[in-house]
């Protein structure tokens, strides 16, 4: 008896230590049907009552695992041609549905979320590695990217579409996903699917599968079945996507007459398997782009501004080395290859001949290789031949979640000179350490030949990552040779040698006058040490958030302190005409960030910065001031405000942006974005109209215009330059 009792007790154990490496929710049904349903968002077509409701969703937060405060209902069924998904979201309090962006791709990883939202991913490769996500909000504004592990981008733009509606008891969505938009394995019937719902005034997340605070949502190995998925066409796997526009420029300097240009191109995409692709384009253009936005840079490297180009971010997400997150804010301390080098040189847009590549998966191996010509272009400043730039990727699947691989890079966008790179990489990346643990452990090398003769020419690190809701640990080590410059790649700052570290407690307290209040904690420490090849500290970091919480209402409160030692090897110009001297600076910053919670109609955040600064004090003001109804109205106004008094001098730099945006429907929007800095003196606006007539088919009105800042006694701004485009990009896919 006392045996059994102990074999019992062991197998309980077992059971609990097991238990997190299976999902709860049972395997999803997917029911086949002869004619898809009409996607108006309302589930009322006779195919919808085929498919049972799956109804056991679980909150993920705030109690994981508990019961939702409200009900969802999930169906899916598919067609020859379409996979559909429809959710109904019932809600006892339907007025206070967060439903106020129409615009695409608002619903960001990075960010707070704003709005009621669904998340739909989908893995048809069942490796557990890598899916599609789709999300939509009660407004039908939609949002489709890649996850991957952690987090996912929304990099990659699918044709797909969505339609929202509210209802007496909450609102309903239906997604229509064709098969000719995602890949997918043609042998597997069944794939992975999770959903998730978002309620913002309750900063509660619904759940499908694994309702745990250390689960990610982005991780495909999170994921239920979706059994069912038969015989299904993905057509010839054929697009062909022409475009032709009609642009207008005027140079009002040079005082020339208007310049009107018709143009066009094509890019044609083949699906060779379901998994892999091959895509072509000729005269390739970005005319409706946004613009990026200005920021302030007090430090003595480049900013790090995302690749937005379309033809670039598709397939984009196999590029991804393994360097880790590196210790520069505000971006990464390395890439490989970096797209955004090709075609955009000394922020002159440099006109591109054609583009090849072909990417996506070959079973366990997923490769990429991008081959783009320039062509000859004379700017202001620059003067350049045309010339080709070559980019390869490849990795190896490995155990459950991990991967090997591959990198190459030649090309040189900024000079003629020769700059190739090759590099090795390794992820081990686990979601089940210690049962129910994230883990990762990365580690890389690069070689890079360029016009340098001496120096080293290689780089090298590691990364350690424990990335968890109550402990979030990291370590990395890397090292860039002074003779590292990859032509294709970013790299802010070579020749030295970085620790950075990261200890992050944030628990949750659940009772008394805290747990009413505050929903979660962050106590947060990162160090960052730079030291030159032979060991001398050149820069040190150290940050420390002794007090940063998330309220229960959603507000964000936090302060924080970074004591810094800057090494300056030579005077640093941080502002035009304003030179630090070089040599050794000591110096500790305070910041204090408030931001209200971001799913009511008006939002305000603020950070405000301060403390010694070199030789001297600054200020620095960030403040942010929206107003958003009901996804047809979003006006933004947002300002950064940057005055010091150095020994050297007065600092005074300040950008300010306003954004004016207006939608009739999330596929009919007018964009309005205008922004000035003190520095270039220069204001502009940016104006595009979208009208997307059908998924993958759309006209585009965009208007760029530049006035200077003349400090003369009418203290006027003059016109510098302007540039319209008429643009009509379309997709045939038989």
């Amino acid at each position: 008896m006392k045996t059994q009792k102990i074999a019992a007790s062991a197998l309980g154990l077992i059971g609990l230590f097991l238990l997190p490496l299976f999902s709860s929710t049972e395997n999803l049904n997917a029911v086949r049907v002869e004619k898809g349903p009409v996607v108006d968002g309302k589930l009322d077509d006779t195919c919808w009552s085929r498919a049972v409701p799956f109804i056991d969703f679980r909150q993920q937060q705030p109690v994981p695992s508990s019961d939702p405060s409200e009900k969802t209902e999930l169906r899916v069924v598919y067609d020859r041609d379409n996979l559909y998904v429809g959710i109904v979201c019932f809600d006892g309090e339907v007025s206070k549905v967060a439903a106020k962006c129409m615009a695409h791709d608002m619903f960001q990883p990075m960010r707070g979320v704003d709005d009621d939202v669904v998340r739909v991913l989908l893995d048809p490769f069942q490796d557990k590695r890598n899916a599609y996500i789709f999300i939509a909000n009660a407004c039908g504004a939609r949002s489709e990217g890649l996850a991957r592990g952690e987090r996912y981008s929304l990099n990659w733009d699918g044709i797909w579409d969505a339609h929202s509606l509210f209802f007496e008891g909450g609102w309903s969505v239906e997604m229509r996903i064709p098969f000719k938009t995602i890949s997918f394995n043609k042998s597997l019937s069944a794939w992975g699917l999770n959903v998730e719902r978002y309620i913002a005034r309750k900063q509660e997340t619904i759940r499908l599968s694994r309702p745990e605070l250390n689960a990610f949502f982005a991780n495909p190995m999170n994921a239920a079945l979706l059994q069912g998925i038969a015989d299904v066409k993905q057509g010839k796997g054929f697009t062909f996507r022409p475009y032709g526009n009609l642009s207008l420029d005027r140079d009002h300097k040079a005082r020339t007459d208007t310049k009107w240009k018709v143009d066009g191109g094509f890019d044609i995409y083949k699906n060779f398997t379901p998994n892999f692709v091959g895509a072509f384009s000729y005269n390739t253009d970005f005319a409706e782009t946004e613009v990026d936005e200005r920021r302030v840079n007090l430090t003595r490297f480049p900013l790090f501004f995302p690749e937005k180009r379309t033809f670039f971010l598709e397939g984009s997400e196999i590029f991804n080395f393994s360097v880790g997150e590196g210790p520069m804010m505000g971006g990464p301390s390395f890439m490989p290859f970096f797209s955004r080098q090709i075609g955009l040189v000394e922020e002159e847009q440099v006109p591109i001949s054609f583009g090849a590549k072909v990417y996506g998966k070959l079973g366990n191996t997923s490769l990429s290789v991008l081959d783009v010509r320039t062509r000859p272009f004379s700017g202001d400043e620059i003067e350049l031949t045309a010339e080709n730039f070559v980019a390869g990727r490849i990795y190896k699947n490995i155990f459950a979640e991990s991967k090997v691989g591959l990198i190459f890079t030649h090309g040189n966008p900024s000079s003629e000179g020769r700059n190739s790179l090759v590099g090795i990489d390794f992820d081990y990346t686990t979601s089940r350490f210690l049962g129910n643990k994230n883990f990762t452990a990365q580690s890389w090398y690069v070689l890079n030949w360029n016009e340098l003769e001496t120096g080293k020419h290689r780089g090298f690190g590691f990364r350690l990552n424990y990335p968890n809701d109550l402990w979030d640990l990291s370590a990395n080590y890397s090292y860039y040779g002074d003779a590292l410059e990859p032509g294709l790649g970013f790299l802010p700052r070579n020749d030295v040698q970085v620790f950075s570290g990261g200890v992050n407690f944030k628990p949750r307290p659940e009772k008394g006058f805290l747990g009413k209040w505050i929903r979660q904690f962050m106590f947060e420490f990162r160090p960052t040490f730079y030291w030159d090849l032979v060991g001398n500290l050149e820069t040190k970091r150290i940050f420390i958030a002794p007090l940063n919480f998330r309220t229960e209402r959603g507000e964000h409160i936090e302060f924080n302190l970074t004591v810094n030692r800057d090494v300056l090897p030579e005077d640093f110009e941080i502002a035009e005409g304003l030179f630090i001297p070089h040599g050794p600076y000591d110096f500790t910053n305070f910041n204090l960030q408030y931001s209200s919670p971001s799913y009511r109609s008006l939002l305000f955040s603020a950070e405000y910065k301060f403390g010694p600064f070199y030789s001297g004090t600054y200020r620095d003001a960030q403040l942010d001031l929206s107003l958003r109804l009901s996804g047809h109205v979003d006006l933004g106004l947002r300002a950064n405000l940057v005055k010091g008094k150095l020994k050297e001098g007065v600092l005074n730099e300040n950008v300010f942006q306003l954004r004016a945006n207006f939608f009739l429907t999330p596929d009919l929007g007018l964009m309005n974005y205008i922004q000035y800095d003190d520095v270039s003196k220069t204001l502009e606006a940016n104006i595009r109209f979208r009208w997307q007539i059908a998924p993958g088919n759309a006209i585009y009105l965009v208007y760029n215009s530049n006035w200077e800042r003349r400090w003369d006694p009418t203290s006027r701004f003059v016109p510098i330059q302007s540039k319209g485009v008429f643009k009509i990009s379309l997709s045939i896919r038989p």
